[in-house]
């Protein structure tokens, strides 16, 4: 009897570990954005959107992460070791774009140096592309991005 208690214990602990530190692996989806196709990494708990795409030397053409918030509300974003330059794409539950912000990294800055990248409306998705991408794709805000979630 005594050891079916403690198989009951190791068994809830077990679960609880689990529920607190999610898993850590990103999936990905498919994005048509501005009628190209993205593979995009999704962050959808606090682990992966405080790492981003922080540390990375190289994005691929078609690649990027997508950021689901639980709630929408003015999201900020900074560029804390991120290496390669991004745009920063903020999207309200309506699907519509908010804000469009063109982020570089900032090597030898302090976290309280750091440029931040807010939303001005409140936003519950965030995509981060390569630089240059949003203005080659001719987004603006006001466009709808239809997310395949």
């Amino acid at each position: 009897m005594q050891k079916i208690g403690y198989l009951v214990i190791i068994l809830l602990i077990g679960i609880l570990v689990y529920i607190k530190y999610p898993r850590k692996i990103n999936k990905t989806i498919n994005q048509e954005i501005g009628n190209q196709s993205f593979s995009l990494e999704l962050a959808n708990n606090s682990y992966l959107q405080a790492k981003g795409l922080s540390g990375r030397d190289h994005l691929c053409p078609e690649c990027g992460m997508l950021f689901v918030f639980s709630r929408e509300t003015t999201q900020t974003f900074w560029m804390k070791n991120t290496l390669i330059p991004l745009d920063i794409i903020f999207i309200n539950s309506n699907n519509q774009i908010t804000d469009i912000y063109t982020a570089s990294p900032q090597p030898g800055k302090s976290d309280f140096q750091l440029t931040l990248y807010q939303s001005t409306a409140p936003s519950i998705y965030v995509i981060e592309l390569n630089a240059g991408l949003a203005q080659k794709l001719n987004l603006k805000p006001g466009d709808k991005i239809d997310l395949n979630l």
